[in-house]
């Protein structure tokens, strides 16, 4: 129930059951699920003015889900009315303020309230939650911050100086014109493979200056036409189907990725064949030619990237940046690239969030201080040991390589399976234990040693700098989802009003 607290201060602040941070995926799927657990006493605070997260921000010209569409929505709310096989930006952002209005939870959101953090009370166990608009107190933290939120800017010498226009892919300039000017587009990755063919046949001159080419795979978009939207809507078990496929699909590729990698050769020589297929310049293709194992890195897909890179008013550039000048990129050669504006293709900053700064546990601590340089680690990507009554989305380990809405879905029945025990139990804090959490990570490090992520020959923000894979779950989507449909307080230690039980883990098959 709704009510105000007392805090130390003697200043009286907002008490609500549940506080969730952010409303992305994982804020609206956690919120609808608590909506309809009975579970109405929560608030969604966004710092945006909008729902979506990533998917309301990132509006780059080409933005799209390299997810089909069938995967990417909750399968609590089906949607039979995508228009492509692979949904567009600006239909994602639809779905979930959809989804917003129909579970009826708009009106639990804050929007423009920035969490300036969240600390534990460990004499009242409960989470003090201060935004830019006012504080709460909440029995229950979920934090839903989004891997995607916060654009990596690349530490270059002299970028604040160029005279031009410089702007992140999430941070998309829509007053900016490419028609008639010189681009510059520093990195390769996912976004930069969906906006370079729309800036390349407007520019005068486009450069890409890469690091390191991305493994590209032919497209299979395609548009779902009336009928069979039509199809889909009449027959709900048509597109459960549908999911069901393309979920067998993505589950075919772990083996390869995880202990198997030869099984991989076959997506490799399709690779290949698309690069020799679309690149002619042999030298060009040199250039675009990954020189590490397929999945090592995240490939993606594209039918228009490679051509709009054979433009002749296209240059890819791969030696690399020295400093920015007023008038243009410097690279290590001396040589000046001349250009009007800069498109930072740079992707995200992933561990180094500074939402891990925001949210200080039991001791004292915050995520950030318990994940120095990035090295990250929790229990089953959901709970952190010295975070009592904290679950996170998408946190470190938790990744299955579908869609994350799947991962996201796992996690909220998991944190639903903690709600019903602490209320069955009386439990009024609820931490992993340390034991189980190290155990948790052991074991994930032995599963991945081989994987193509760790030993595949490249490096990416799936690794830590210590080299330890931070991302990805070890193991099956079948397996993630098992694992988490229930909770076992042999993992955890809690307390409640009357009684504090030391808890002992029973054995490590029960972890892992």
């Amino acid at each position: 129930m709704t009510g105000t607290l007392t805090n130390d201060t003697e200043t009286t602040v907002p008490q609500i059951d549940v506080a969730i941070i952010g409303a992305g995926f994982g804020g609206l799927g956690a919120a609808i699920r608590l909506e309809q657990e009975g579970r109405g006493d929560f608030l969604i605070f966004e710092r945006d003015t909008a729902v979506g997260g990533t998917w309301h921000v990132n509006t780059y010209p080409g933005a799209q889900c390299d997810i089909p569409s069938a995967l990417y929505s909750f399968s609590f709310a089906p949607n039979p009315d995508w228009t492509r096989l692979y949904p567009l930006q600006p239909e994602i952002e639809a779905y979930l303020n959809d989804c917003t209005d129909k579970f009826g939870i708009r009106d639990r959101i804050r929007f423009g309230h920035e969490v300036l953090d969240a600390t534990w009370n460990d004499e009242q166990a409960r989470w003090v939650v201060r935004t830019s608009a006012g504080t709460w107190s909440a029995r229950i933290l979920i934090g839903a911050l989004g891997p995607f939120s916060e654009p990596a800017t690349p530490k270059i010498e002299g970028l604040e100086a160029f005279s031009g226009s410089v702007f992140h892919s999430a941070k998309w300039d829509h007053e900016h014109s490419a028609e008639g000017r010189r681009i510059a587009v520093i990195g390769t990755g996912a976004s930069a493979v969906q906006f370079v063919p729309r800036l390349a046949p407007e520019a005068a001159h486009l450069t890409l200056f890469q690091r390191t080419p991305t493994w590209i795979l032919p497209h299979p978009d395609r548009p779902i036409s009336e009928s069979g939207r039509s199809v889909l809507r009449k027959y709900p078990r048509a597109q459960r189907a549908m999911r069901r496929v393309f979920d067998l699909f993505q589950e075919a590729l772990v083996p390869g990725l995880i202990s198997h990698r030869s099984l991989l050769a076959p997506l490799t020589a399709v690779g290949r064949a698309h690069l020799r297929r679309q690149v002619k310049d042999p030298v060009l293709r040199e250039k675009l030619t990954p020189g590490y194992e397929f999945g090592c890195k995240r490939p993606t897909f594209s039918n228009r990237f490679y051509p709009a890179l054979c433009r002749e008013n296209v240059t890819v550039e791969t030696t690399g940046i020295a400093r920015i000048v007023p008038e243009g990129i410097v690279t290590t050669d001396g040589t000046v690239h001349e250009v009007d504006a800069i498109v930072l293709g740079t992707g995200f900053t992933v561990s180094g969030h500074t939402g891990f700064r925001r949210i200080v546990g039991r001791d004292g601590k915050s995520l950030a201080d318990k994940w120095p340089d990035g090295e990250m680690s929790s229990y089953r990507g959901t709970t952190v040991h010295g975070f009592p009554n904290f679950f996170m989305l998408l946190g470190p380990n938790s990744v299955v390589y579908t869609s994350q809405v799947v991962t996201i879905e796992a996690q909220v029945n998991y944190i639903l399976a903690a709600l019903r025990a602490m209320d069955s139990n009386a439990i009024t804090a609820l931490e992993v234990s340390m034991r189980a959490q190290s155990t948790f990570a052991e074991h994930t490090d032995r599963k991945l040693a081989g994987s193509v992520w760790n030993s595949g020959g490249c490096s990416s923000y799936y690794l830590s700098p210590s080299g330890r894979n931070v991302t990805y779950w070890p193991g099956s989507v079948r397996n993630f989802t098992q694992r988490m449909s229930s909770i076992e307080l042999g993992h955890y230690h809690w307390r409640s009003a009357d009684f504090r039980p030391d808890t002992e883990l029973v054995t490590t098959r029960d972890i892992t």
